[in-house]
């Protein structure tokens, strides 16, 4: 016999409320996350989503994270090398730039989306000297994390193209590992 929705567990809701939010930002940008068309759409009442989420950037944070650790699970072996899976990743990144945007606006004012800024920044960092760690000099690897990330940052805000951001991106990442430019 199936079980009836009250009798689910904790997580499961939280899941379906959260995949839910995610089609809507995925569809609709931040503004189309709206807890009244999420209960809707799950059939429940706005006070059962603002049960497991107090307020819209409480929403807004925890589906951010849910899609950014969707990212890190999926992210290439390291045998494809660094090159291709930084390429990867600030792909996905630029898939988000719209909510990230949202992100940095809602920091503004919400103390929660500018804690989670502040985490998924220092996060993204890590990340990067970690990939940039025992290829570049230590007391250069603040210096060059800086760099790339003011790189990766301006191809986003330039909306370049793949093919390009991808060019700008390998010659960035080469001159910071020591690789002679190309001829």
């Amino acid at each position: 016999m199936p079980r009836r929705r009250q009798e689910r567990s904790r997580e499961e809701k939280v899941e379906e409320i959260l995949a839910a939010a995610e089609r809507r930002l995925r569809e609709q940008g931040f503004e189309g996350l709206s807890i009244a068309a999420i209960a809707r759409e799950l059939g429940v009442a706005q006070n059962a989503i603002y049960w497991y989420f107090p307020s819209r950037d409480h929403l807004f944070v925890a589906t951010l994270r849910r899609m950014l650790q969707g990212i890190v699970a999926a992210k290439p072996p390291a045998a494809t090398g660094l090159h291709n899976q930084v390429l990867w990743f600030v792909d996905e990144l630029q898939s988000l730039h719209e909510l990230r945007a949202a992100l940095a606006e809602r920091a503004r004012t919400s103390p929660l989306a500018a804690d989670f800024v502040a985490e998924l920044n220092g996060g993204l960092r890590g990340m990067l000297a970690n990939a940039l760690g025992g290829r570049v000099p230590e007391a250069e690897l603040e210096i060059a994390v800086d760099t790339f990330v003011a790189t990766v940052e301006g191809c986003v805000l330039q909306h370049l193209d793949v093919e390009e951001r991808h060019r700008v991106l390998l010659y960035a990442l080469d001159r910071l590992l020591g690789a002679p430019a190309p001829a």
